[in-house]
């Protein structure tokens, strides 16, 4: 009776906190894959796809991938799926230059295979399991492609010789993973992206000495946690706790990333410039899912809460900064991260789980030891009149009332007959009734009506 009491004095006195409602993630996801259905267009030539800007109709092959790979990751059949697959055949490179041949290009890479086209490709093969297929890519050249294109140092740039890039390193970590989890190459991009890492210095920019940023930091983590997910030493512990610090829930962290490419080195021709749309929430979102410490809770529900109910939750008009433009990187960032809490484990090694009728509590394995009374939420120091006064206004109301009776009484205005039978009985009566009511039995309520499966 004590725990039962507690928990109803919190619910009252303090605010809700932030919960994960798994309707409104189902309802996003279907959201964003009827987007994909409807933005799919036709290529000139072989197949279709989507472009970046899902407004365009020339299909990309990055977005070609990417779209797919939302259908795959999402267990959504997909009625153009081996059209977009032969898109993305017809636009393989074959040459019998090592750094060349597998690799796909982007519009402004002037024909030229980069690791931003060939990882996310080469990962989308591997995870729809679409290596095995005749009709398919070539997964096999692809792998090679990204091996042949490792710096010496261990990163990756656009391709060899480029300097590397902590979002092109992740990229081709995260498509290496997929393709073959145990090539030394993996182990040489992990040592690159934390060799100069330490507890003064956590976080990752978008290149070694630049300053750490909440996206760069959140992708090097995902991608650490796909590489070596059994990694948890002290820089990688410091890198969560920079994040969680320097994470704002209530921040989309927008913004493009923009460099100059040379394949034959600085400052010789050609020269293209490459941009990276990042949406650092969702990112931030699916790093601290990771977290070897378990995630926290109240951050994790209160991210995802701005993207799902946010004034941004429309993929539609979601797109680059000012632009009014559907994009398919946000819509992409947004359903990874509603994917990865979908499929999140709820229990972890050494944590107790309180099972009750109607709710389950976790309760942490750094907080096993403690009462579980002692994890509820506190109530606030200080006291709400205007939500009192909303909770709790009918009572005012017949406290004034019998107040301005007694008032009447002690002027002469009436008698206590009066008062008692005019003020005192019908509120007994109403008491009463109001007690009654909420010891009745609850009606069952009625069974959902079954979801319409009828194709968009």
């Amino acid at each position: 009776m004590q725990y039962s009491y507690l928990v109803r004095r919190t619910a009252i006195s303090a605010p809700r906190p932030p919960a994960l409602d798994m309707a409104v993630l189902t309802a996003r996801l279907d959201e964003s894959i009827g987007l994909l259905r409807d933005s799919y267009a036709v290529a000139e030539g072989d197949g279709g796809g989507w472009y970046h800007d899902l407004t365009r109709p020339e299909p990309g092959s990055t977005a070609t991938a990417v779209g797919l790979l939302a259908f795959t990751e999402t267990g959504h059949k997909f009625e153009h799926f081996d059209e977009g697959l032969a898109c993305l055949t017809s636009r393989q490179i074959s040459s019998g230059d090592r750094l060349r041949d597998g690799g796909w290009s982007t519009k402004t890479s002037l024909g030229m295979p980069v690791v931003e086209a060939t990882a996310w490709i080469a990962r989308f093969l591997i995870r729809s399991r679409c290596d095995l297929r005749g009709d398919a890519p070539d997964a096999r050249r692809a792998y090679d492609w990204l091996l042949n294109n490792q710096n010496p140092d261990g990163g990756w740039g656009s391709l060899l010789g480029c300097p590397s890039r902590v979002w092109l390193t992740c990229l081709a970590l995260r498509a290496l993973t997929q393709l073959n989890p145990y090539d030394p190459a993996i182990e040489r991009g992990v040592q690159w992206l934390t060799a100069d890492r330490t507890g003064q210095r956590p976080g990752w920019g978008p290149t070694p000495m630049a300053s750490p940023t909440v996206t760069h930091t959140a992708f090097v983590l995902v991608t650490l946690a796909e590489a070596r997910p059994d990694q948890h030493d002290d820089r990688l512990l410091a890198a969560y706790d920079w994040l969680h610090d320097h994470f704002d829930p209530d921040d989309e962290h927008k913004w493009i990333e923009t460099y100059d490419v040379s394949p034959h080195g600085d400052g010789a021709k050609p020269v293209w410039r490459l941009a990276l749309w990042h949406y650092g929430l969702p990112i931030a979102l699916m790093a601290l899912l990771k977290d070897p410490r378990g995630p926290r809770g109240p951050t994790i529900a209160h991210a995802f809460q701005t993207l799902v109910e946010g004034k941004d939750t429309n993929p539609r008009w979601n797109g680059y900064p000012g632009s009014g433009r559907a994009s398919l990187w946000t819509l992409w960032w947004r359903l990874e991260a509603l994917i990865e809490l979908s499929r999140y484990p709820l229990l972890h090694p050494k944590e107790v789980v309180h099972w009750m009728p109607d709710a389950t509590v976790v309760q942490r394995a750094h907080a096993r030891d403690r009462p579980l009374s002692s994890l509820l939420p506190a109530p606030p120091p200080y006291i709400d009149v205007v939500r009192l006064f909303k909770r709790h206004w009918t009572v005012l109301v017949l406290a004034l009332v019998t107040l301005g009776s007694l008032a009447g009484v002690a002027a002469g205005a009436w008698g206590w007959k009066d008062f008692w039978f005019s003020v005192i009985l019908p509120i007994v009566l109403t008491l009463t009734h109001e007690a009654m009511k909420r010891r009745r039995t609850p009606s069952i309520p009625p069974a959902p009506r079954p979801r319409d499966h009828t194709p968009a």
